[in-house]
């Protein structure tokens, strides 16, 4: 299930982000300290559902259970596709915790948050990107329809403000969701 993140899943927050996996591949901070827990749940998550331009849930397995892994939408605005057509644009990010990786679950979180995305008229299509190598990441997309774009650098800056090369993809409202042809190998190898 996916519901608000709130400043009682600092701990977790805090305890799945010491792993090395997120230095490697993820934009948090690093050394992750405490106090970047406390200000993404306190600061960062409820400014962004105020400004109606970025959402993030809590991933969990019941109302009121532990912090599994947490999914965000951040509204990236308007592209223009090369038959001219405007398309209001998302990107779509996400984290689980060691422990729960393997079950399932982020697919399924897409799933909830694409469909809340499309259904309310908030984007039409999904943009994702995972730091080349974050093959995790990639198998989740792949598994939720998204369509292999290319490699390019980053949307999303790096921690140290570059724009690594990046792995990205997209899902449209009008997409099947079921996995898609023209993927790397590389980026789907178990």
């Amino acid at each position: 299930m996916l519901d608000q993140p709130v400043p009682g899943d600092a701990d977790g927050v805090f305890e799945y982000c010491q792993d090395p996996v997120f230095e490697r591949f993820l934009t948090v901070p690093w050394p992750y300290r405490r106090e970047h827990a406390d200000g993404f749940l306190s600061e960062y998550v409820p400014s962004g559902w105020m400004s109606d331009r970025e959402y993030t849930w809590a991933l969990r397995d019941a109302p009121g259970a532990d912090l599994l892994g947490v999914i965000g939408l951040r509204l990236t605005g308007d592209s223009v596709a090369a038959d001219a057509s405007v398309h209001r644009m998302g990107s779509i990010g996400f984290w689980l915790g060691a422990p729960h990786r393997g079950r399932g679950l982020m697919p399924e979180a897409q799933r909830l948050v694409a469909d809340w995305a499309f259904s309310s008229g908030i984007v039409d299509v999904l943009h994702w990107e995972c730091l080349i190598g974050n093959v995790a990441s990639a198998r989740t997309a792949w598994k939720s329809g998204f369509r292999f774009s290319g490699v390019g650098p980053s949307v999303a800056p790096h921690r140290d403000g570059t724009s690594p090369d990046s792995w990205q993809a997209h899902l449209a409202a009008a997409d099947d969701r079921t996995p898609q042809p023209d993927w790397p190998a590389e980026a789907l190898a178990r």
